[in-house]
């Protein structure tokens, strides 16, 4: 008997190593592609340079504009003041409300002839007044203006000076912002 002899082929691997190589070339692209987003997010961006310094009146005139911006941008609260030192009127929010508030009155001291109350009364100053009267916590978003009736040069000296202690005490005291302003400043 004659036997034949087969050959027993071994089965193409080509396509397996075609399979193969693809799977490596991928991963190998994007190995490359996660090195490359690690480097770029690791590099600082370039410095900019810093601005140009401004000179101090450019400074000023900026600092004014914005000032302005922001006053302009807050509700006006005003209260009139006589002559003879009382709150005649509180208008804000298009409303004027009559009042009767006095602010000074006669002293018993021979030297002073008037005393500002608000000095000794917190419920009796500017600010304290038009916050009760509008029913708000505090003024911090309204600018207050206080407006005499007369000349400030011509108010007594005792309202002269409180009533210029008031606007100061508003931010302090109500977190408003306060300006006196006579009628010889309104033109």
């Amino acid at each position: 008997m004659i036997r034949s002899r087969r050959r027993h082929m071994p089965p193409d691997l080509t396509s397996l190593f075609d399979v193969l190589f693809i799977v490596i070339f991928a991963a190998l692209i994007r190995a490359a592609a996660a090195q490359h987003a690690a480097d770029a997010a690791e590099a600082p961006p370039p410095p900019r340079p810093p601005p140009p310094l401004l000179d101090p009146a450019s400074l000023h005139a900026r600092a004014l504009a914005d000032l302005g911006a922001a006053l302009a941008a807050r509700p006006t609260i005003v209260l009139r003041i006589s002559a003879a030192g009382t709150i005649t009127s509180i208008e804000a929010d298009g409303r004027t409300q009559p009042l009767d508030v006095p602010l000074v009155e006669r002293s018993s001291d021979p030297d002073v002839a008037l005393a500002y109350l608000g000095d000794r009364s917190v419920e009796l100053q500017l600010c304290h007044v038009a916050a009760l009267h509008l029913a708000v916590p505090d003024l911090a978003r309204y600018l207050v203006i206080v407006a005499p009736a007369a000349r400030l040069d011509d108010l007594p000296h005792a309202l002269f000076e409180g009533l210029h202690r008031d606007v100061d005490r508003c931010l302090a005291e109500q977190r408003g912002l306060a300006v006196l302003v006579g009628p010889e400043q309104a033109r």
